[in-house]
């Protein structure tokens, strides 16, 4: 597979490699920053956000972290594992994905998750908070794109899963 995929709108994925680790945890502050409106994410006594997670990415092969361009600017980026949140296998599953705040309700979100089902066949899953009422807006229009299958989890979020580009 190529670790770039241009969509007919003016986004794409690609890899994040190791040399721009450092960009990402700082990126991951800020997405995590915002998330503390819907989820208890403790800070740390050295004012940064943990996100255990992330050396993860760069370390097993079924995990990937994407940045997301418009032209040559960074817009967002995604992570994205093989974690079912349903139980139910899947191949992809969008832990983290966010579009910046100056380039939200301009439809790049949408043509993120295209470039990303185009860069990863298989099946799908995500899950949102529905207090998060801009994500879960963007969540229900994948949904509906992709013929997702919403499933309510404990704790009140929204699971979505749905069928990616059959593999090659």
């Amino acid at each position: 597979m190529d670790d770039i995929v241009q969509t007919e709108l003016p986004v794409r994925a690609e890899e994040v490699r190791e040399d721009r680790r450092e960009t990402l945890e700082n990126l991951m502050q800020k997405y995590l920053y915002e998330m503390t409106r819907y989820y208890p994410i403790p800070l740390g006594e050295d004012g940064n956000y943990r996100y255990k997670y992330l050396p993860l990415y760069f370390q097993q092969p079924a995990r990937q972290a994407y940045f997301f361009y418009a032209g040559g600017t960074l817009v967002g980026f995604a992570l994205i594992n093989d974690y079912s949140f349903t139980g139910e296998p899947t191949d992809n599953s969008i832990a983290e994905f966010t579009v910046f705040p100056a380039f939200r309700g301009r439809g790049y979100a949408l043509a993120a998750v295209e470039a990303l089902r185009r860069l990863r066949p298989g099946s799908w899953q995500l899950k949102y908070s529905p207090a998060n009422r801009p994500g879960a807006a963007l969540w229900e229009k994948v949904a509906a794109r992709y013929g997702g299958v919403r499933q309510a989890l404990p704790g009140g979020d929204v699971a979505v899963s749905f069928e990616g580009i059959a593999p090659a």
